[in-house]
């Protein structure tokens, strides 16, 4: 009876731990995914299927950082995370001229969020990537070459749209940095 009772426990305990991963799985399947700590992700343009999975997995806010027009944007986004119960802030940042302006828009949102777990996301990823690079080393405080680092890997898997060829981004990431030094 005690084995039974173990063998039990254990299929139960195999169980709960699958459906934890599969909710982990669900944020890795997010294109360009990035995980900078517990409580700071960023990754491209969820589906809507990937809602719940994303909420499954604990994520308490989302800060959409990619226009409506962008190819898979859902109009009806903000509706969809507030019926999941997730804080939601919408700042548009406009891919050719991105203003030093919804940068200070996205740190107030930081700020807002501070505490929970929030996805940063946008079309593919760059845009969310951009603002939290700024965000790591202006309010965290890590170290630039460091945080720099994984924001090229992450620019690196959108052909075409790497950092060094978007001048314009990387204007915006150096005036962010140098616009709010001590």
């Amino acid at each position: 009876m005690k084995r039974l009772l173990l063998v039990l426990i254990c299929v139960c305990g195999a169980s709960t731990a699958s459906v934890g991963g599969n909710d982990e799985v669900g944020l890795l399947e997010l294109f360009n995914y990035y995980e900078y700590s517990p409580y700071l992700l960023s990754s491209g343009q969820p589906t809507r299927e990937q809602f719940p999975l994303i909420r499954a997995a604990g994520v308490e806010a989302i800060i959409n950082l990619a226009p409506v027009t962008d190819p898979g944007a859902l109009p009806d986004e903000q509706q969809l995370a507030a019926a999941l119960g997730l804080d939601y802030v919408h700042i548009p940042v406009n891919w050719d001229h991105p203003p030093l302006a919804d940068v200070d828009s996205f740190l107030a949102a930081m700020q807002r969020f501070q505490g929970k777990h929030v996805l940063v996301h946008c079309y593919a990823g760059s845009r969310a990537s951009a603002f939290t690079f700024v965000y790591r080393v202006r309010i965290q405080g890590e170290p630039r070459d460091k945080a720099r680092a994984v924001l090229e890997s992450i620019w690196a898997n959108n052909p075409g749209y790497e950092l060094p060829v978007v001048p314009q981004w990387r204007q915006l990431i150096d005036d962010a940095l140098v616009a709010h030094r001590p």
